[in-house]
């Protein structure tokens, strides 16, 4: 039960980052198109910018450390405690 719930969170967390992502290139485009953002949509760029550099940040180490997915979970832990966020804002 506990895997299932934790599963379904991380799958939750993917869409928003998908969809997160989507709304960051119609941004975006719009740019590219009108040469001008509001600040609302520059705000949503960065935090989407953040959000991704953090996936590569966490993603990365898995594929090149090896132990890595021990080590990862505890240095998360030991960030939150220190009000350091290295998870995305959907998960």
């Amino acid at each position: 039960m506990i895997i299932e719930e934790h599963a379904h969170h991380f799958l939750h967390g993917i869409r928003a980052e998908y969809n997160g992502d989507k709304e960051a290139c119609s941004i975006i485009r719009k740019y590219i198109r009108e040469g001008k953002i509001s600040n609302d949509e520059e705000h949503i760029l960065k935090v989407q910018l953040m959000d991704s550099l953090k996936i590569v940040g966490i993603g990365v180490p898995f594929v090149l450390i090896p132990g890595a997915s021990i080590l990862m979970p505890i240095l998360i832990k030991i960030a939150d405690k220190h009000n350091i966020q290295l998870m995305p804002s959907a998960f």
